[in-house]
């Protein structure tokens, strides 16, 4: 194999970059502090990689895909929207 070939298969598709707290926030549409409540819970996946939150895209639209229809908004009188 050559060269050229051997790096183009250890690059990472640009699909799979590591998203920021921040960001993983902004795709689901939710506060930082909410995304991180989910991932206590074990709702959502994520790690801590030099100190800092980091999530994978497609952990973000598996834990979308996986999520009720209707939230449960117990503790507040949420009418939907």
């Amino acid at each position: 194999m050559t060269a050229k070939g051997k790096h183009k298969d250890a690059a990472a598709p640009i699909g799979n970059r590591l998203l920021t707290l921040r960001e993983a926030a902004d795709v689901l549409r939710l506060s930082t502090r909410t995304v991180r409540e989910y991932v206590q819970r074990g709702e959502l996946e994520g790690r801590i990689i030099g100190g800092r939150w980091r999530f994978r895209r497609a952990d973000l639209d598996a834990f979308f895909a996986n999520a009720p229809r209707n939230w449960d908004f117990a503790r507040k009188n949420y009418q939907g929207d």
